[in-house]
């Protein structure tokens, strides 16, 4: 990595840049004009920020590349309209740059920042001293370093398009998430000095926003994207980037916050929670953002969220109510927040912000021809009074933090060893969430995801969900535990599933995407090469701790199940019981449709078992009628946002038109399918009427799914399906109902 000489920094003073009177609330709080002489406690002598080119459209919030010349970092002594203004980032190597995000050194004397140079194609990660001395570039080559933060151990936590699999797979890409289809951003390391580059785990989708925490923890926001699910949450990982974990947002928070991503969130002070099973815990509380996936900017409400130990128990308080969770535009004297940041323990409740006034949604803003406005100011969450400390109208001034000494908190580095990473649980039936039935569960399902780098896929199907294959079902041991090794760097999430081999249904709060309550992991876990993870149950209360039974866990004895297999061989060689690994519709399902279905189920609308409805898109004026069709003839589909010819008339027949009818606006007549619930093949109508018999730990054709009835096609007169092709009809519907998979994508068209 290359260090680079700097000359002496650039002072600029600005002058009268804010005497601006605030107009409106704080997002529902009182507001009233001050000025910002004294609107920082006395112990807060100097601020840094960021100020970039104003712009409109990210795409979505988690979208980390938008380069627009001409960024700078800055501080601000003292912290006013009138203070000095010196620009860190003078050097003219900076000249025509955009900075995107930035930390300061736990001694307050240096900061780290990821820049996009001008002439340069991606962003690397730099440092420097507050003096502007030291320069060094940490990264280098075609892949983007952005998001550092300074960890403990002299390290620097980043997230990076680079895949981590490439090295030792070169037919392995990097995955590109689920809507823009961008290359995402995982996790990775490096030594402050720019040695000792490490890569971390993947998810099929953006990690952004990595914020240390006082215990050593990193906090940071993923895309949670699977199939309806599709939400920001804050997650943890350590500082080595093993033992990933929920933090918030997937069971509880979504609906109380009124919004769907929680972004750029920060430590605010620790206090306690009484937790009723585990008595008085240490209770983390945050600032965050709350925003929709898109079209706001980066911007939204501002949240106060208590993590109080586990997601169960977990809370969120609103600052900021009159400001939109969703992507409505905000009205004016509401606007949108950036970010927000504690001032700290002298003044408690109150924080320096990036405010704009205004709509704050891309949309509105292009139709007006305008941007958005982030100044900086502190905001007294206690009285909503909103006190304006800076606002250059050329910039977005943003992402302030008071410049002083932290305590580096304890490296959380835990040894890793081997290739795989094993995942288990002590008892699958531990749950603070759901319920399921005693001795239903038989197997454990782990499958593994991918998205739209294999391929070049936009829809994998109609249901909305990415690709997904088979790694194997390892049988619960006699005391509800299993263990598996999977591959590394690899997401994947797990299934319980029970003796018809199909998603086990619970009770409780625990349900799928689309909300039918099974046993159905609704998140990607990854893990490095040598990591175990093992946990008590199932979202079970991570503050009480795990009981364990006198004697030896019966999956250690056993040892872990090995489903670390290289990639090229994650394909289906037959499509019969353990060899199944992906499960194609034309490849898979429909020689089953042709063989046991189509005969009757032949698009004849006049047949009252081939009921048709028709679509008319509002937006395009288009209309198409579509008859229940179980032959695998390919479909042009002419209404909704996403016209295709992919698929067959059986797949939509069976599955409907989903995710191809978008965002456009469409009037439906008659009634369009239902016969298939994505990921719950066991409470999809379709599986109940065929009614399928046990298959675990034998086929036994006595016990069936619905007791009592006739599965159909033999109630009339047809011929019963096998057991491979039930087991295929429900793996496919529990792996997301899914059309295209790894086995035939080759057939996929844009």
């Amino acid at each position: 990595m290359r260090n680079i000489l700097t000359g002496k920094t650039v002072r600029s003073l600005q002058s009268a840049i804010l005497g601006l009177a605030l107009a409106g609330a704080a997002g529902g709080c009182n507001s009233s004009t001050k000025t910002s002489v004294s609107a920082l406690p006395a112990d807060v002598k100097s601020i840094m920020f960021l100020q970039r080119t104003p712009r409109n459209d990210e795409g979505n919030v988690f979208d980390y590349a938008n380069f627009v010349p001409g960024a700078r970092l800055v501080t601000l002594s003292p912290p006013s309209a009138d203070g000095t203004l010196t620009v860190l980032t003078s050097d003219p190597m900076f000249d025509g740059s955009d900075i995107m995000s930035y930390d300061i050194s736990f001694d307050a004397t240096a900061v780290v920042f990821s820049a996009h140079l001008a002439g340069a194609s991606n962003y690397q990660i730099f440092s420097m001293n507050l003096d502007g001395t030291n320069i060094k570039q940490l990264t280098e080559g075609g892949n983007d370093y952005v998001y550092p933060v300074f960890v403990p151990g002299g390290q620097v936590m980043f997230m990076t398009n680079r895949n981590v699999e490439a090295d030792k797979d070169a037919s392995s890409m990097q995955f590109r998430d689920e809507y823009e289809r961008a290359t995402t951003a995982q996790v990775g390391l490096i030594n402050a000095d720019g040695s000792g580059l490490t890569l971390g785990p993947r998810n099929v989708s953006h990690r952004v926003s990595p914020a240390l925490m006082p215990d050593g923890h990193v906090l940071y926001t993923e895309w949670m994207h699977m199939g309806g699910v599709n939400e920001g949450h804050l997650r943890m990982v350590n500082t080595d980037m093993t033992g990933m974990k929920e933090a918030f947002g997937d069971e509880l928070a979504a609906s109380n916050a009124s919004t769907n991503s929680y972004l750029k969130a920060r430590y605010v002070q620790t206090k306690t929670f009484n937790d009723p099973a585990a008595g008085p815990i240490a209770d983390y509380q945050l600032i965050a953002i709350g925003t929709s996936r898109d079209r706001t900017l980066q911007s939204g409400k501002l949240l106060l969220i208590d993590l109080n130990g586990s997601e169960a128990n977990s809370t969120a308080r609103d600052l900021t109510p009159l400001i939109p969770g969703d992507r409505t535009p905000s009205s004016q004297g509401i606007g949108r927040y950036y970010d927000a940041e504690p001032v700290g323990a002298s003044a408690p409740g109150q924080f320096l912000t990036s405010w704009s006034d205004g709509p704050v949604e891309s949309e509105e803003l292009a139709r007006a021809n305008s941007t958005a406005q982030f100044g900086i100011y502190v905001l007294d969450s206690g009285s909503g009074t909103r006190f304006p400390i800076y606002n250059d109208m050329n910039y977005w001034n943003i992402l302030a933090r008071p410049i002083r000494a932290r305590p580096e908190p304890t490296n959380l580095a835990t040894p890793v060893n081997g290739t795989g990473m094993t995942v288990g649980a002590l008892n699958v039936y531990n749950s603070s969430l759901f319920t399921v039935p005693a001795g239903g569960v038989v197997k454990v399902r782990l499958i593994e995801g991918f998205s739209g780098e294999e391929g070049g896929v936009d829809m994998f199907g109609t249901t909305e969900f990415d690709g997904q294959s088979l790694y194997g079902e390892v049988p619960l041991q006699t005391d509800n535990s299993f263990a598996a090794t999977v591959p590394a760097n690899v997401p994947f999430h797990m299934q319980l599933i029970d003796k018809f081999a199909l998603a086990v249904p619970v009770s409780g709060s625990h349900g799928t995407a689309a909300g039918t309550p099974v046993a159905n992991e609704d998140i990607w876990i990854s893990g490095r090469a040598g990591e175990q993870r093992f946990c008590g149950g199932c979202h079970e209360n991570r503050t009480v701790p795990s009981s364990i039974a006198p004697g030896v866990q019966e999956n250690v004895l056993h040892g872990a199940v090995n489903l670390d297999v290289p990639r090229a061989s994650r394909v289906s060689t037959n499509y019969t019981y353990g060899n199944v690994r992906g499960v194609p519709w034309d490849l898979a399902i429909q020689p089953i449709l042709t063989a046991k279905c189509a005969s009757c189920h032949n698009g004849d609308a006049s047949k009252s078992y081939n009921p048709s409805y028709t679509v008319t898109d509002m937006t395009s004026g288009t209309m198409q009628t579509f008859v229940f069709d179980l032959r695998g003839t390919k479909v042009d589909v002419t209404v909704g946002s996403r016209m295709t010819s992919n698929f067959t008339a059986s797949y939509l027949s069976l599955m409907g038109l989903g995710e191809i009818l978008g965002d456009d606006v469409v009037s439906i007549t008659g009634t369009p399918p239902n016969y298939v619930q994505a990921a719950s093949a066991e409470t999809s109508s379709l599986i109940t009427l065929l009614n399928p018999p046990q298959r675990f730990p034998a086929v036994d054709t006595s016990v069936r799914l619905v007791p009592g009835v006739m599965a159909h096609p033999v109630d009339v007169g047809g011929t019963e399906l096998t057991p491979d092709e039930y087991y295929l009809l429900g793996l496919n519907i529990d792996m997301g109902a899914q059309f295209f998979f790894r086995e035939n994508l080759d057939e996929y068209t844009n």
